[in-house]
C-alpha cells in the first residue's frame, strides 16, 4: 500500500476547475495496473500524467483512470503495452471492437475484485480455488505483468488485510506456501533458456520469509538471467563461498519488513567486502526501502523495476 489517503481529492484541471481525483492505491484497485507499472508507463510513454500533490504523492484525474481501464482490458486481450497506452482513447475503443471483448476473449478481474476471491480462498484453505485464480491471470497477463500487476499488490493487500485483522496469520501462511509452490512452477520451464554467470539469491539468518526470494528468481529468468535460489535463513560465509563456487555475476539478498535494519546492513557489508567488485551485490524486498547506511558498493532495489533495470546491466 501507498500509505496515501485513499479518500478522492479536488484539484484544478486545465481549465482552472475544481476535479474529482483519484490516489494512486485506489487507481490500482480500481483497474488491476500495478503502482510499479504505472510509473514506468508516465517515464516511458508520458501517460499517466498524473497531479502532483506538494507531498510527492500522484492523483489521478478521473478521465485518465477511464483510459487506463481501457487499456486494462486490452492488456488483458493480450496486447502489449508498448502498442497500447500510447493510444488515444478512440484509438483504444476501436482496438476492442476489432479484438472482439465481450465475444469469449479471456479477461482478468481488477485488483479488488481479485484480493477478495483469494481471501475467500485463504479463508477456505482452498487450494485448487488459489491455484485456479494465479494460474488464469498468469496465463491472460503474461509472466512479467503478472508479477507487477497481480502479486506485488496482492502481497500489499494481504498483508494489510492481515494488518486489520481481516485474516489470521495462519490464512497469510498458506497463501504465501501456494504461491511460493506456483512461482516456482512457473520458472521451470524459462529455466532452460536462461544463461549466463547466475545470481545467487539468498536471505540472511535473521530473515525466515523466502516469498521474496521466489518473486526475484522468476523476475530473474523472464529476463534471461541464471538464477539460483539458496532459500532463506543463510549466514553470509555460506552466501559468499557459493558466489564464489558458481562464478556468480550478483548475489541478491531479500529483505523483508521484520528483518532488522542494522544486522542486515552489517551482513550485507560483510558480503560486499569478501566478493570481487565485478560481482554485484544487490539487496531486495519490502524492507530494504528502510536501509539507509549502505556503501556504494550495494545496490538496493526495493522494486521490480529496479530489479528487472540491475539484471539488464549485468555482463557475463
Amino acid at each position: 500500500m501507498s500509505g496515501e489517503n485513499e479518500m478522492d481529492q479536488t484539484a484544478p484541471d486545465a481549465a482552472g476547475n475544481d476535479e474529482r481525483m483519484w490516489p494512486m492505491g485506489a487507481v490500482t484497485r480500481r483497474t488491476g495496473i500495478g503502482e510499479h507499472t504505472l510509473r514506468a508507463w508516465e517515464r516511458r510513454f508520458g501517460f499517466p500524467t498524473p497531479h502532483r500533490l506538494e507531498s510527492g504523492h500522484r492523483r489521478y484525474s478521473s478521465a485518465q483512470v477511464q483510459q487506463l481501464l481501457l487499456i486494462s482490458r486490452a492488456l488483458g486481450c493480450g496486447h502489449r503495452a508498448g502498442d497500447v497506452v500510447p493510444l488515444t482513447v478512440p484509438e483504444i475503443e476501436e482496438l476492442l471492437r476489432q479484438t472482439g471483448v465481450g465475444e469469449g476473449v479471456a479477461t482478468v478481474g481488477g485488483t479488488e475484485e481479485v484480493v477478495v476471491e483469494v481471501i475467500e480462498a485463504c479463508r477456505r484453505f482452498d487450494r485448487d480455488a488459489l491455484v485456479g485464480i494465479l494460474r488464469h491471470d498468469a496465463s491472460v497477463l503474461g509472466m512479467a505483468a503478472f508479477l507487477r500487476e497481480r502479486v506485488a499488490p496482492l502481497l500489499e493487500e494481504i498483508g494489510e488485510e492481515w494488518s486489520r485483522g481481516g485474516i489470521e496469520i495462519r490464512h497469510e501462511h498458506f497463501f504465501s506456501e501456494v504461491l511460493e509452490d506456483e512461482l516456482r512452477l512457473m520458472r521451470v520451464p524459462l529455466q532452460v533458456s536462461a544463461g549466463g554467470r547466475p545470481v545467487v539469491l539468498a536471505s540472511l539468518p535473521n530473515e525466515n520469509h523466502a516469498l521474496g526470494l521466489q518473486v526475484a528468481a522468476l523476475a530473474i529468468t523472464i529476463a534471461g538471467r541464471a538464477v539460483r535460489v539458496l532459500g532463506p535463513h543463510l549466514p553470509s560465509e555460506e552466501i559468499i563461498h557459493a558466489a564464489e563456487v558458481l562464478d556468480a555475476a550478483a548475489v541478491g539478498v531479500s529483505m523483508s519488513v521484520f528483518a532488522q535494519e542494522e544486522e542486515t546492513a552489517r551482513e550485507l557489508e560483510v558480503i560486499r567486502k569478501a566478493l570481487p567488485k565485478a560481482v554485484e551485490v544487490w539487496v531486495g524486498g519490502a524492507g530494504s526501502a528502510r536501509l539507509e547506511r549502505l556503501s556504494g558498493g550495494i545496490k538496493r532495489l526495493p522494486t521490480l523495476d529496479d530489479l528487472d533495470h540491475a539484471v539488464k546491466g549485468l555482463s557475463g
